[in-house]
């Protein structure tokens, strides 16, 4: 089960598209790097590059600022995940963020690996499974830039025109709006 649950933690720690806020309560300044940069020759950002060497800087919070911490840049850090650009299904199960930590850990962890694990398992072992033909077999999504109410507070700071988040967002399947969760590639199989 390790490896199959190592599967689905690298395929959401490569192309997942998680992030959550936080509010700044106390006035700080954190060391922070940029652990993923977009990749000029991928004009969709779906597969980021790791820099050659982190650029350090010292980010100054102050109280109100409101934070997106995304998982997906957290998850290319190679201090925590030697070879971010590499599927390797040796890394520690501890080592994944995506069930939280400390007094945010999800109570709910271990059946979610277990059940996510045995639906991992189903999907990829249907018979001849495969992308919907068409239109229907490609996911709909855009780069997730910063928009009006991100951030919040007195002194509201503009992102640099076009600022790289790496995330994705998705498009309704009724084309009606984004979510952060793909819904919209079909896939067939044969029975």
């Amino acid at each position: 089960m390790l490896t199959t649950s190592n599967s689905m933690l690298e395929g959401s720690r490569i192309r997942g598209t998680v992030a959550v806020y936080r509010d700044v309560q106390t006035a700080t300044s954190l060391p922070d790097s940029v652990p993923a940069v977009p990749n000029p020759s991928d004009p969709t950002h779906v597969n980021p590059l790791t820099p050659p060497s982190q650029t350090q800087f010292h980010l100054p919070l102050r109280k109100g600022d409101r934070l997106l911490l995304s998982l997906a840049s957290a998850s290319r850090d190679p201090t925590i995940f030697p070879e971010p650009d590499k599927v390797r299904l040796d890394r520690p199960i501890s080592s994944y963020i995506h069930f939280g930590s400390g007094p945010h850990k999800c109570a709910g962890m271990e059946l979610s690996i277990v059940a996510q694990t045995a639906l991992f398992k189903q999907i990829v072992g249907l018979k001849n499974l495969r992308r919907a033909e068409g239109d229907r077999g490609h996911m709909k999504s855009m780069p997730a830039r910063k928009w009006k109410g991100q951030v919040k507070g007195k002194r509201e700071r503009e992102a640099e025109e076009g600022a790289w988040t790496g995330l994705r967002v998705y498009m309704l399947a009724d084309q009606s709006g984004y979510w952060p969760v793909p819904t919209t590639m079909k896939v067939e199989w044969d029975e």
